[in-house]
């Protein structure tokens, strides 16, 4: 009999030594000592991190953007809470006249009264953009604290300032002040740049919106402008066009802020006190061992995100459709990040900003082109996989997108001193 007790003890003994593996594990797991001591260290850099981007204009002022905004930001929230919101037949309206689809003449009185008493505002908003070095104020960044109250506040005034630039511009091109119009809405682009320099995913959602406000409205005043203007906008456009931030570096700042909104009561109290005083305030969570899981789980997820997150377009779907597949695999998943993926919405506004960028550039180029040597030139003079040159005839050259789905009609250029309105548009 006694030959027969060794099997159930071996089986007995590899049981407890696969219990005792799984418990090794479940401890690793579990602790977070590696991840306390990787978010403190994410959190110092981001918030120290400098921002720094081609300025648009060569006479650039000392400082950054930052130094030049917070003394006017005051004044930009008490301006958005005077300010009351337009009715939907309003902001139907104010849309169709900043982009070329109804005069200037079109905007009820007292719009026209409110955007006049906001330009002062507005020129030093502009103004701070001529800043040598990039850089939000604090309460624009994802780490600026768990209120985001006032954040929201600054958006929904700086939306209005890009909107009120973009009305100005077409109302300086009804004018005659070409010129002019350039100058103000090249600043609002560069202003819709800087709200994608550390401002999370929230700030680049604000800078495609601010492009997508302005663009046709700057091609208009860019197509009517001086021979010399336009040169110089060519130069002025590319620096712009540099200076957005990699889709990788948004994501991290949205992947170091969700942390510290989840998960900052499970930090030691050492740790907690090294963070932004922002942050110190950590009201206790039920459900402490699954959150653990849970914090691991979505720096991981991270980790995989950021490391495909700036790949080509095409490549970067793939790769996003590939991770997706692995989450469905995976067994046990707590709830995600809300914010740190990549939205087919948010990806389609950034390609569609790039786009438009890269539109306006061959538009100042083209517009050049035809008026110093007297005809359209046979393609695009910045080499360009996303635009086409296509020349109608002597007095019109289409440019369309390369880009399926993104800006299906061409945009339309029209040669200096055409008998029609010298304007660039969409087709109808």
């Amino acid at each position: 009999m006694a030959l027969k007790r060794p099997l159930p003890a071996l089986v007995g003994g590899v049981s407890l030594s696969v219990l005792v593996s799984l418990g090794a594990l479940a401890h690793q797991h579990l602790r977070t000592d590696a991840l306390e001591e990787r978010l403190l260290r994410e959190v110092n850099t981001l918030t120290h991190a400098e921002h720094p981007r081609p300025a648009h204009i060569t006479a650039t002022r000392p400082g950054t953007f930052e130094d030049a905004m917070v003394p006017l930001l005051p004044a930009l929230l008490q301006q958005a809470r005077a300010t009351p919101a337009p009715t939907q037949a309003e902001a139907a309206t104010l849309e169709a006249v900043t982009e070329g689809r109804a005069p200037v003449t079109d905007l009820p009185a007292s719009r026209r009264e409110a955007l006049e008493q906001g330009l002062p505002l507005m020129r030093k908003v502009l103004a701070a953009t001529h800043a040598e070095s990039g850089g939000l104020p604090e309460d624009l960044r994802p780490l600026s604290g768990p209120e985001v109250s006032r954040r929201d506040a600054l958006i929904h005034a700086l939306r209005r300032v890009m909107e009120d630039a973009a009305l100005e511009t077409r109302r300086l091109v009804s004018r005659g002040e070409a010129d002019p119009a350039v100058d103000t809405c090249l600043d609002t682009l560069a202003l819709s740049r800087e709200l994608a320099l550390g401002g999370g995913l929230v700030g680049q959602r604000l800078s495609a919106a601010g492009y997508a406000r302005t663009w046709r409205a700057c091609a208009d005043a860019i197509d009517a402008a001086s021979l010399a203007r336009k040169r110089q906008a060519i130069s002025q456009l590319t620096r712009l066009h540099e200076g957005f931030p990699p889709v990788s570096l948004t994501l991290h700042e949205e992947s170091v802020a969700a942390q510290l909104h989840a998960f900052r009561d499970l930090l030691s109290e050492d740790t907690r006190a090294a963070l932004p005083p922002t942050w110190f305030d950590a009201p206790e969570q039920p459900g402490a061992l699954s959150r653990k899981l849970q914090w691991r789980q979505w720096v991981e997820d991270a980790d995989r995100l950021l490391a495909v997150a700036d790949q080509p377009a095409e490549e970067r779907r793939r790769s996003l459709a590939a991770l997706e597949a692995r989450k469905a695999g995976q067994y046990f998943r707590q709830a995600e990040a809300p914010l740190v993926r990549l939205s087919p919405e948010d990806m389609e506004a950034m390609e569609l900003r790039a786009l438009r960028s890269e539109a306006l550039i061959a538009l100042a180029e083209v517009d050049v082109a035809r008026a110093e040597k007297g005809q359209w030139p046979r393609a695009l003079p910045t080499r360009t996989t996303s635009l086409v040159l296509k020349p109608v005839d002597e007095t019109r050259a289409d440019i369309r997108s390369c880009i399926q789905g993104l800006m299906p009609d061409p945009l339309v250029v029209k040669a200096d001193g055409a008998p029609a309105l010298q304007q660039v548009h969409d087709v109808p």
